[in-house]
C-alpha cells in the first residue's frame, strides 16, 4: 500500500527526533555518504515500530538517508572551505587570495606539493597559482605566469601534467593510493571510496588517463596508476577539445554566460564543445522546423569528447542546442524587423539617415544590433526636455542583452537615441 503526503507529514513530524538522531550518527562516523554503506547501517531501524507499516518504517529510512546525505555533504563543505582557506591564508606568495579550489581534501597534499613547488621558481616568471578544479577524474591545477620569460612555459607545463597524473593515482576523497573509476562519471578513488559512483561501467579498469581516451596510441594498462604518482611526464595534453573563450557571436557570447552560470559536468559540457554548439545552431538556422530535433541529435552522436559520453550528456546537450536555437531564430527576426523599423525611421528624417550611412565599424554594429530599439524609442517619446535624459538612460537600460556593452557604447547609443529624438521632433513640429 502506497502512503499518501497526509501521511509523509505526520510521520516525518512525529519521528523527526529519531530521524535526526540516526542521521547525526551516521554523519559523525563518515566522510562520504555511499548507498550500500547506508543501507547496511539502516537496514533494521524503525522495526521495533510494531505499530507502523512495513511502508511507514521504509519511508522514515529514506528520511534518515536524506538527513545524513545532507548532513555528510555540509560537514564535507566545511572542512573543504577550513583546509583550502588556509592554503591560501598560508601561501600568499604563491596562491592568490581569490584562488578556487574544486576537488575534495585526499588531493590536498598534492596541492601543497604544487605550492612549494612554484615556491622555487624565479621572481621573473611572477607564477602564482589561482585554482584548481576535477576534470574528468584529475585534478587540473590553475597557474598565472609571465610564459613570455624563457624556460616559465616549459617548466609550468610539466609541474601542471605532473600534477595532474599524479592525482590519478590517488584517491581524490582520502588521498590513499586509489585508479580511476568510472561509473556515472569519472572519479580516481580507492577501493573504499569506490562505491560512491553506484554501479560501475562496463569499461572500467580499462583506462588510467581520460586525456587519452580518443588518442590513437596505446594506453596505459590500469595497473600502470599504482606507478603513475611517481612520474614526471612531458607530454602534451590534446587540444581538439579546448575553446576559445573571445565570444564573437550572440551565440558564443550566450554559452560563455551559461559556463559561468553552470557547474560541474554541465558547465564541463558546455566548455567542450563550444565550438560545436556555436556551428550547429548556426546550421539549423537553415533545417526545418520539423527536422531540427533529429538534425540536432544526429550532430551530437557525432562528437567526442574527453570523456565518453553519456545518454544524460546527450540528452543536456539536445535540450540547450533546442534553446539556443529558439533564441537565434528570434534574434534573427528581431534583427529583421528591426532593420525595418529603422529604415522607415530614416526615410522619414532624411539628414539623419545620411549621417547613418556614414557609420563604420562598432557604430554600424551598435546601429544595426539596436535599430528597432532605437526607432522605437525615438517614436515613443512624449516627455518634457527636462527629463529627455532620464528618458533615454531607463529605456537603453530596459532593452535586450544583444551585444556585451562598454560604458562608451552605452554613451554612443544614449547621443544617438537623443539626435534621433531631436530629429523626429522637429519633424512632427514642422507638420504642425
Amino acid at each position: 500500500m502506497t502512503i499518501d503526503d497526509t501521511r509523509r507529514q505526520w510521520l516525518r513530524s512525529a519521528y523527526m527526533d529519531r530521524i535526526t538522531e540516526a542521521a547525526m550518527h551516521y554523519a559523525a562516523t563518515r566522510s562520504y555518504f555511499i548507498g550500500s554503506d547506508f543501507l547496511e547501517f539502516i537496514a533494521d531501524d524503525f522495526a521495533y515500530l510494531t505499530e507502523l507499516t512495513a511502508e511507514d518504517q521504509q519511508y522514515l529510512r529514506d528520511q534518515v538517508g536524506l538527513e545524513s546525505l545532507r548532513l555528510v555533504a555540509l560537514s564535507r563543505a566545511k572542512d573543504r572551505e577550513e583546509f583550502f582557506g588556509n592554503v591560501v591564508a598560508e601561501n600568499p606568495d604563491v596562491v592568490t587570495t581569490d584562488a578556487e579550489f574544486a576537488f575534495d581534501l585526499g588531493w590536498l597534499d598534492l596541492l601543497q606539493s604544487a605550492v612549494e613547488r612554484v615556491r622555487r621558481y624565479p621572481d621573473a616568471w611572477n607564477t602564482k597559482i589561482v585554482g584548481g578544479k576535477e576534470k574528468c577524474g584529475c585534478l587540473v591545477l590553475h597557474v598565472d605566469c609571465d610564459y613570455s620569460v624563457r624556460g616559465c612555459r616549459s617548466e609550468v607545463e610539466r609541474l601542471r601534467e605532473e600534477i595532474r597524473l599524479r592525482s590519478l593515482a590517488t584517491c581524490e576523497i582520502c588521498g590513499e593510493l586509489g585508479r580511476l573509476r568510472i561509473g556515472q562519471w569519472a572519479k580516481t578513488a580507492c577501493d573504499k571510496h569506490a562505491a560512491v559512483l553506484g554501479d560501475f561501467r562496463e569499461d572500467d579498469g580499462k583506462w588510467s588517463d581520460p586525456w587519452k581516451w580518443h588518442e590513437d596510441s596505446d594506453e596505459y594498462p590500469p595497473e600502470a596508476a599504482e606507478i603513475l604518482k611517481d612520474l614526471v611526464p612531458v607530454r602534451p595534453r590534446p587540444k581538439d577539445h579546448l575553446v576559445d573563450f573571445m565570444p564573437q557571436t550572440a551565440i558564443a557570447r550566450q554559452i560563455d554566460r551559461d559556463i559561468e552560470k553552470n557547474y560541474g559536468r554541465k558547465a564541463d559540457l558546455l566548455l567542450e564543445f563550444c565550438g560545436q554548439i556555436e556551428i550547429a545552431v548556426v546550421a539549423a538556422m537553415s533545417v526545418a522546423d520539423d527536422d531540427v530535433d533529429f538534425w540536432m541529435r544526429s550532430e551530437i552522436d557525432r562528437w567526442q569528447g574527453v570523456q565518453p559520453l553519456s545518454d544524460e550528456d546527450r540528452e543536456f546537450l539536445h535540450r540547450y542546442m533546442r534553446s539556443l536555437a529558439i533564441d537565434e531564430r528570434g534574434r534573427r527576426q528581431r534583427l529583421e524587423d528591426g532593420a525595418k523599423a529603422l529604415e522607415n525611421f530614416l526615410a522619414d528624417n532624411p539628414a539623419l539617415g545620411q549621417e547613418a550611412d556614414q557609420f563604420k565599424g562598432r557604430e554600424r554594429e551598435l546601429l544595426d544590433a539596436y535599430a528597432g530599439d532605437l526607432a522605437d524609442s525615438a517614436r515613443g517619446s512624449v516627455v518634457k526636455v527636462e527629463f529627455l535624459n532620464g528618458y533615454i538612460r531607463d529605456e537603453i537600460a530596459l532593452w535586450p542583452h544583444m551585444l556585451e556593452l562598454s560604458e562608451g557604447d552605452k554613451e554612443w547609443l544614449r547621443a544617438w537615441l537623443r539626435k534621433m529624438i531631436d530629429a523626429e521632433y522637429r519633424r512632427i513640429k514642422g507638420k504642425d
